[in-house]
C-alpha cells in the first residue's frame, strides 16, 4: 500500500513540473509591456539622450507621445529595475522623445521579484535643461537591483525551507 502512494506521489509530483516547464515556456522571462497611445517595435529601437525623472509636474511646453506600463508576466527572471530603464530609454528614443517621466514604480517584494512602473514619454518644445535624476544613474540602479536580489534570495531561501517542513509534516 506504501508502495502505490510512493508512486501517485511521483507521479503527482513529475505532473507538477511539466506544468511548470508549460508555464514558463508560455510566459516568458521579461516584463509584460502594455504601450498606450503608440506602437512599436523593437527595430525602432535606437540611442539618443533622453532623461529620466520620476514625478515631476508637466508643463506647457512639453508634448505627451506615449505610455508604459511595464508588469510581470507570472514567472519574469529577466525584470529588474536596470532592465526597466533600458526598456524605457529605448520606447522613449524610438518615439523622438526626451523625457520619460516615471508615475509610478514597484519594487520587488513578497508577491513578486519583478521591478514595476509606469511611465508616460515627452517630447519638449525648444531647449530644456532637464537632465536625468541622480537616482536613476546606473550606478544607483545596479545598488539598487543587488539590494534587491539580497532580498529575493532571502524569500526564496525561506521559501524553500517553509516549503521542505510543511512536505515533511503532511507526509511522514
Amino acid at each position: 500500500m506504501k508502495f502505490k502512494r510512493q508512486e501517485k506521489l511521483k507521479y503527482s509530483v513529475m505532473k507538477l513540473i511539466n506544468y511548470l516547464i508549460l508555464f514558463l515556456i508560455i510566459t516568458g522571462c521579461s516584463h509584460r509591456i502594455i504601450r498606450t497611445g503608440y506602437q512599436m517595435d523593437k527595430s525602432d529601437y535606437r540611442e539618443c539622450d533622453i532623461a529620466i525623472q520620476k514625478f515631476i509636474p508637466v508643463t506647457d511646453s512639453m508634448k505627451k507621445v506615449g505610455e508604459i506600463k511595464l508588469g510581470e508576466t507570472g514567472f519574469s527572471v529577466s525584470c529588474s529595475e536596470a532592465h526597466a530603464i533600458e526598456i524605457l530609454r529605448n520606447e522613449g528614443c524610438a518615439l523622438d522623445a526626451n523625457l520619460v517621466i516615471i508615475t509610478e514604480e514597484t519594487r520587488p517584494d513578497l508577491m513578486s521579484s519583478c521591478y514595476r512602473c509606469k511611465a508616460e514619454f515627452y517630447q519638449l518644445k525648444g531647449k530644456s535643461d532637464i537632465q536625468t535624476d541622480r537616482q536613476y544613474e546606473p550606478e544607483n540602479i545596479q545598488a539598487r537591483v543587488s539590494h534587491d536580489r539580497g532580498k529575493n534570495g532571502a524569500i526564496l531561501i525561506g521559501s524553500i525551507a517553509a516549503g521542505v517542513l510543511v512536505g515533511l509534516l503532511l507526509f511522514h
